[in-house]
């Protein structure tokens, strides 16, 4: 009867950490450069409203770094107002953020 309990005993732990490790594998940590941009696109912008011809290409962006995410927000904001299309929030780590526009 012990030889039986050990055997169940055994095979159940085996099972629990082939399900651990096969499930563990497949969660990916992210890394700072990650998933760390956010986009903050205009959907309209993008909307093709004059039979698709594109203006200039507007390549230079302009960055800004800040210290507080309040900052940050204040400044997209006032980019937002200004009428830049592209703008990007981006989380540098201890408590610092980017903020790019184009």
């Amino acid at each position: 009867m012990s030889i039986t309990l050990f055997v169940v005993a055994g095979a159940a732990v085996i099972l629990t950490a082939v399900y651990v490790l096969t499930t563990r594998s497949a969660v990916h940590a992210a890394l700072a450069g990650q998933n760390t941009a956010v986009g903050l696109r205009d959907a309209a912008a993008e909307t093709l409203t004059d039979g698709g011809a594109k203006g200039p290409a507007r390549t230079d962006w302009q960055l800004a770094t800040v210290s507080a995410l309040s900052d940050a927000e204040d400044l997209l904001d006032c980019l937002e107002a200004q009428g830049y299309g592209d703008r990007e929030l981006v989380v540098l780590g201890n408590s610092s953020f980017a903020v790019r526009w184009r």
